[in-house]
């Protein structure tokens, strides 16, 4: 990657996750996964921008985070507080083959940085992925199983 760095993922914050996602899914129509330890939930489909949602507590930033890609993540972290920002989150593992890190410009605005690993291999952004696979239907989803009955209190012993 050469010249300015491209945005390639922004997160927001939501404190509900059932109340985001219902809310642009009547406004926009989009559809969202949540991961399982709940603490994170993307946006399916997105024909654009990898986008996603952080739980609010867990969020370094005050709104909406964008990611930037770097060809090196230290130079970069470098260039911030040679330039009179500061480093909030410094370098961390991200799966998928990268690391991240957060810096706070001057105004104290919050950005996240992306940098590929380099030996990992290049992988298509969500969309592409999606897009090359044929749609399919829906799966239904499968038949509750019914409840155990409760088992009966113990009898107290007789003395």
């Amino acid at each position: 990657m050469s010249g300015r760095p491209p945005i390639v993922h922004i997160e927001f914050r939501s404190s509900d996750f059932t109340r985001a996602s219902a809310f642009y899914a009547q406004v926009l129509g989009w559809e969202t996964q949540q991961n399982a330890s709940a603490t994170y939930m993307k946006l399916e489909g997105n024909d654009g921008l990898s986008t996603g949602w952080v739980r609010a507590d867990l969020s370094q930033a005050p709104g909406p985070l964008a990611y930037l890609e770097v060809d090196d993540l230290n130079a970069t972290l470098g260039q911030v507080e040679k330039a009179g920002g500061r480093i909030i989150v410094p370098r961390r593992p991200f799966a998928g083959g990268g690391e991240v890190a957060l810096f706070a410009d001057p105004d104290g605005n919050v950005l996240g940085l992306w940098a590929r690993k380099k030996n990992a291999p290049a992988e298509k952004p969500a969309a592409a992925k999606a897009a090359a696979k044929p749609a399919q239907p829906p799966k239904a989803a499968a038949p509750a199983k019914p409840a155990k009955p409760a088992k009966p209190a113990a009898k107290p012993a007789k003395r």
